[in-house]
């Protein structure tokens, strides 16, 4: 369908009332439903969609996840397929997809006489060219050799004379904006003024993308998170924010925490998180807590004239190499002064990326929100207390998707579309239902959710208001709305930012249609924060979108966020068991496929894994811990199915410290022997694993005339032991004997030389652990050391 030439006034006015006035199935087709289940023996990925009486032909795509285009075509497809399988795949590899019912390009070729001039004329019904407030469109006439035509930024028209060359050969090829039904093109003959060929209009996009695999390997190590938190909030929420990061920490990343202080401004703030990353070049995610000034950019032109200027841009914060002026936008006709934009107020000019976003970024800033009962501090507690239980797994929403369309096709844009295809891909077929809103997720949970409507700062015709989240708990985690000024979400009682101060379950909220959002790839254990920078930077790959890559692209909530959560292990505990470290833990109810073992010198620091199966058992022994603190962190593994393929998935970690050798307790004044002695150990409560402390001083021993000294030790139950020699703030222990349980012994250590440093005494310690399992408990005199010297 082509626009018919309304103003866009007219527009912005039936956005904001249209409520209803769509067909369900014809907002399906401009999705491809496509889902994927695996089989690994033999390895095949299998794919399933609805039929669409509409479609014309399929195409299929495939990539590795890390190409920038999906090339040619995969396969081709009849219109009336629904399924597609591939052979061509290995375990534990992912693999994506594209599936389009029309391409969103074109490339007509075509044979004319040599040396004819000609004049290409390519039309836009709206006036609006192809490039670039609504999508980067471009067009090309070749041949030959040579580039006769191209472009894509003009009004209704373009025209272009050349020649055709030596051998007439021609090629029309192009890319649409965001609305293909506009775009046509003619060729025709100077001379005679006939058209020789024209193009045109273009189909609607029509796609579904998946990331589908077969065990894909888990994700051990997410990078690092540099956590931005207001000094404000800090000071009232401190041990929520700690929390906060010891989350992050179970769940693979590393955490650097960076405080803003009152007065801070935005270039202030933006070089605090540049020298962070030069300082720590694993940064990979920003996540901003509580009210840090916003960066506003660029003259975006919205439905709404009233809504034309600078809009906020956190992702300012996460582009890192840019470069952003403040010299020539000049636009002052917006209805909100923070939408104003002048030379040299601190708002940039910059209404697309001047470089691909560096972080993943996301942020939760619930100041200004006084349709809340709550204050700010108390609402960003709350939801770091629902942030901690999704994580663990301690509420779960059905894996499926509610979708609730108030808009309808709009011109080919079919903003709903986004719920059919992604939901889809994420959670398998018919997984995802047209319902409504509020009055079923007050009831149902549903992992994800989508709500469009005409719409004002704090409402969405036909879905709610901001007062509906003040005053109703929803069960959905991860939710999209979409509708007029919902971008600008810098504004109080801002829709956007509603549902993460809601009572319910809301983690996550993002303005998807301006541009599409692309989520799919969180089917195989991706966070939220991936596809948020995925979906600012991408230009053709994912199809062309309305807005793509304008500055306004933001993911309200927290960026580490991820679809699976899995119960995880209980109760670490840790005993020293001779030169190692036992550990035991509750198990995970989860765990089909065992538990991964990780340790670090310091919360902190890098975890890394020390074993390399997965353990069966909820027990393991550690022979090498480092010399000093070991943290260790458990991890439950469990093979996870989604509408995307499996994935190994890892419960968040539980985590418990050991400092090894461990510290000796204080001892009594020590007694000075000459002679042969036998010591018998104190009074102790002995538990498997505990440890006793044993000094004992020899006097008179000049380093000149010492001789070597055998020991002689018993202790009736399997245990270890240590001893170091001389004075030593930072002993290197020497292992003596490991005596099995159960056994009684009397052992003859190797001579050794006193210590030239010891000088006219010298200072043994011994240190005995109890490790036989059959040990409960003992108190008393549990045995005794014998030793002499010079004899």
């Amino acid at each position: 369908m082509i626009r018919s030439s309304v103003s866009i006034a007219i527009l912005a006015a039936i956005l904001c009332v249209l409520t209803g006035s769509h067909s369900t199935a014809a907002i399906r087709d401009y999705a491809v439903e496509v889902s994927a289940t695996c089989n690994a023996d033999p390895p095949q990925i299998d794919f399933t969609w609805p039929m669409d009486a509409g479609a014309t032909q399929y195409w299929v795509f495939r990539k590795a996840p890390g190409d920038n285009s999906f090339g040619e075509p995969y396969a081709i497809l009849q219109s009336t397929a629904t399924e597609f399988s591939d052979t061509n795949v290995a375990v534990g590899q992912a693999y994506e997809y594209s599936f389009r019912k029309t391409l969103g390009y074109w490339a007509d070729h075509f044979q004319f006489t040599p040396g004819l001039s000609v004049t290409f004329t390519i039309y836009d019904s709206w006036g609006d060219g192809m490039c670039c407030h609504r999508g980067f469109g471009h067009y090309e006439v070749s041949g030959d050799g040579a580039v006769y035509a191209s472009g894509g930024e003009f009004g209704s028209s373009e025209s272009t004379p050349f020649i055709t060359g030596t051998t007439g050969e021609m090629t029309v090829s192009g890319i649409a904006d965001c609305f293909p039904p506009e775009t046509t093109w003619e060729l025709t003959e100077d001379s005679s003024g006939s058209v020789l060929a024209r193009g045109g209009p273009y189909d609607s996009p029509e796609f579904g993308h998946v990331l589908a695999g077969i065990r894909i390997p888990p994700m051990e190590d997410r990078g690092r998170v540099l956590l931005l938190v207001a000094e404000e909030a800090l000071v009232q929420i401190e041990p929520a924010v700690d929390q906060l990061e010891l989350d992050m920490i179970a769940d693979g990343f590393r955490v650097r925490r960076e405080i803003v202080l009152p007065g801070m401004d935005v270039p202030d703030i933006k070089a605090m998180i540049v020298n962070a990353c030069l300082e720590n070049s694993d940064i990979d995610t920003l996540m901003i807590l509580g009210n840090v000034p916003v960066p506003y950019s660029g003259d975006v032109r919205a439905a709404h004239e009233n809504h034309w200027g600078a809009w906020p841009a956190d992702l300012f914060y996460a582009e890192l190499d840019g470069e952003w002026t403040d010299e020539t936008v000049n636009n002052t006709s917006a209805a909100w002064p923070e939408n104003h934009n002048v030379p040299g107020d601190g708002k940039y000019d910059q209404t697309f990326l001047p470089s691909d976003v560096d972080l993943q970024i996301g942020r939760v800033d619930l100041s200004e929100m006084p349709a809340f009962d709550l204050n700010e501090f108390a609402l960003l507690q709350r939801y770091l207390d629902r942030n901690h239980a999704f994580r663990r797994a301690e509420f779960r929403a059905e894996p499926r998707g509610l979708v609730d369309d108030n808009v309808g096709e709009a011109y080919g844009l079919a903003f709903a579309a986004f719920g059919w295809r992604h939901f889809t891909a994420l959670c398998g077929q018919g997984t995802v239902s047209e319902l409504d809103y509020f009055t079923t997720m007050e009831q149902d949970s549903y992992l994800l959710s989508y709500g469009c409507g005409g719409g004002s700062n704090s409402s969405c015709a036909g879905v709610g208001t901001t007062f509906d989240f003040a005053a109703r708990s929803l069960k959905t985690v991860f939710t999209s709305l979409y509708g007029s000024y919902f971008g600008d979400w810098d504004k109080p009682n801002n829709l956007l930012r509603a549902p993460l101060a809601s009572g319910g379950w809301p983690l996550v909220c993002f303005y998807s249609g301006r541009p599409t959002w692309h989520i799919h790839h969180m089917g195989l254990g991706h966070t939220i924060g991936f596809s948020t920078r995925l979906s600012q930077n991408a230009d053709h790959e994912y199809t062309v979108g309305d807005s793509q890559r304008q500055i306004h692209t933001a993911l309200m909530g927290d960026p580490t966020l991820r679809l699976h959560p899995v119960s995880p292990a209980a109760n670490l505990a840790l005993t020293y068991q001779g030169t190692g470290v036992q550990l035991d833990w509750d198990p995970s109810p989860e765990a089909d496929e065992g538990y991964y073992i990780y340790r670090a010198t310091g919360m902190y620091d890098r975890f890394e894994r020390i074993h390399t199966e997965p353990l069966t058992e909820p027990a393991f022994f550690d022979p090498s811990p480092h010399t000093g603190t070991n943290v260790y962190m458990v991890r439950a593994i469990t093979l996870q199915v989604s509408g995307s393929g499996s994935y190994f998935n890892l419960s968040a970690g539980i985590t418990a410290t050991a400092d090894f050798p461990p510290v000796p307790t204080p001892t009594p004044t020590p007694v000075c022997w000459e002679t042969g002695v036998v010591l018998t150990m104190p009074s102790h409560r002995f538990t498997s694993g505990s440890a006793c402390y044993l000094d004992a001083y020899i006097c008179n021993m000049n380093p000149e005339t010492a001789e070597t000294i055998p020991f002689f030790c018993l202790l009736e139950a399997g245990g270890s032991y240590w001893f170091y020699p001389g004075w030593s703030e930072d002993p290197e222990w020497i292992v003596l004997d490991e005596i099995a349980p159960g056994e009684t012994v009397i052992h003859v250590i190797e001579p050794f030389v006193w210590p030239e440093d010891a000088g006219e005494g010298g200072g043994l310690t011994f240190l005995s652990v109890i490790t036989d399992p059959a040990f409960s408990e003992v108190t008393g005199v549990v045995g005794h050391w014998e030793f002499s010297y010079g004899e």
